[in-house]
């Protein structure tokens, strides 16, 4: 049996954390490890938890620069992928993903096979 997907989220509205694990858990094959409000609280859970995927909101409101919560994830957890989720436009969510160097982006308004999906493709995309 394959290990599951490890999740972290980071997203500041309560609602979504709990949309997202319902989403990410239903097949079985992901499963949410952590969850976080705020970049310096998914920066501390990363240290504590083996994750594979961070799902991390570009617009949180203790988060001035995206780029540099970025720089510090991935000096913290080099290994762990990062897939960007927003409100925004798609275009400008692809965009705002390349100017990162995230690993990959998804609206939060995607259908959640799409979002599974993303995460499973981020995974693949990190592993090599």
């Amino acid at each position: 049996m394959v290990a599951a997907i490890r999740v972290a989220v980071c997203d500041d509205a309560r609602a979504v954390k709990f949309f997202l694990r319902q989403v990410l858990e239903e097949e079985g094959d992901i499963v949410v490890v952590a969850a976080s409000s705020t970049g310096e609280e998914a920066l501390e859970k990363l240290l504590s938890c083996p994750t594979d995927v961070l799902l991390l909101d570009l617009v949180l409101p203790d988060v001035p620069d995206p780029a540099a919560l970025v720089a510090r994830v991935r000096e913290r957890s080099p290994e762990t992928a990062i897939l960007l989720i927003s409100n925004l436009p798609p275009f400008s969510l692809e965009k705002e993903a390349e100017r990162l160097a995230a690993d990959g982006w998804m609206p939060k308004a995607a259908k959640p096979g799409q979002l599974r999906e993303a995460v499973r493709e981020a995974t693949r995309a990190a592993a090599g």
